[in-house]
């Protein structure tokens, strides 16, 4: 009995080595794959969207200079022991932020690998002003990640609504700022989002500034808003003509996927499980999705979009 027992043991551990060498490898692997994608992944909202996000993301790569990008792109690489991959994935999502920084009163940071990058490129303070005065004109202050602050699922859920309505988020998207699309909206904001004029919502919630010097920036301000706006709407009539059961909004035709984006399908869900059962979000959104909130699962509830593993000419590439 004591010799079977040890080779049980010695097989328990063995499996337990193989099992852990082949997560890191699987890990590894991913880390290696290249999720930048054309226009930062910009949702299609139509041609005045496109048009407008795009003179937005020329102004700010106009301000970034070259020279300083190098830079940091050194210091990040060397300091943190990444790979040109990963350098290039933190970028692409860092470049995601500074478009949100443009619109939005405040952005919180969510991100430990993308606020690497803030803090190196704080380390050239002059080019960091530069850019900050050509990009912003305005000094854009570091709002580090704080593990050991509190969480505000408030400040989460307003930050994924607007990502995932201005970006299509791809696995690295998901990897370095986790699951989006978990937390209850408030009941405040939905209804603030309802009744509130344009410009009473574009002065408390987006950067007023920006609306008027930034390229584009006023008119994404206004989509979005005006998007929320037509979700709310559309939710409210669900709820008037078939009453607010989660079975029958799931089966309704007007809200299942109308494009390959999963996770801009989502939002119209959450706004609804908010709307209606903000006590019981969690319960209702495992109904409604199949997806328990609070689980770990790095894809969150959806697939991530697009060509996750492709370059800007749609092939795939590493870097390493």
């Amino acid at each position: 009995m004591e010799i079977i027992a040890g080779l049980l043991l010695v097989f328990f551990i063995g499996m337990s080595i193989v099992v852990n060498v082949l997560y890191r490898l699987a890990k590894r692997k991913k880390h290696r794959l290249l999720y930048v994608l054309p226009d930062l992944g910009m949702q299609d909202h139509g041609e005045e969207f496109r048009g407008n996000f795009r003179a937005l993301l020329r102004h700010l790569e106009q301000s970034l200079s070259e020279r300083y990008v190098e830079r940091v792109k050194e210091r990040v690489i060397r300091e943190h022991q990444i790979s040109l991959t990963e350098w290039e994935n933190r970028w692409f999502e860092w470049k995601r932020y500074l478009i949100m920084a443009a619109l939005l009163k405040s952005v919180p940071m969510f991100s430990r690998e993308v606020d690497e990058i803030w803090h190196e490129k704080l380390m050239f303070t002059r080019e960091y002003e530069d850019f900050c005065r050509r990009y912003l004109k305005t000094a854009l202050h570091h709002a580090p990640n704080k593990t050991d602050a509190p969480f505000n699922p408030q400040e989460r859920a307003w930050f994924d609504l607007v990502y995932v309505l201005l970006f299509k988020p791809t696995r690295y998207s998901l990897q370095t700022w986790g699951p989006f699309l978990r937390h209850s909206l408030s009941r405040e904001f939905l209804e603030e989002f309802k009744k509130e004029d344009e410009d009473r919502l574009a002065e408390k919630y987006f950067n007023t500034r920006a609306q008027n010097d930034l390229p584009g920036a006023g008119v994404l301000v206004r989509h979005l808003i005006q998007y929320i706006k037509k979700l709310l709407r559309e939710v409210e009539h669900h709820a008037f003509r078939f009453g607010t059961d989660v079975d029958s909004f799931r089966k309704n035709a007007a809200f299942q996927p109308q494009n390959k984006d999963l996770a801009l399908s989502m939002v119209k869900g959450v706004i609804f499980l908010s709307s209606y059962f903000p006590e019981s979000f969690r319960q209702r959104y495992q109904e409604l999705f199949g997806k328990d909130p609070g689980s770990e699962d790095e894809l969150g509830c959806f697939a991530a979009s697009g060509s996750d593993v492709e370059t800007a000419d749609g092939k795939k590439e590493f870097l390493d």
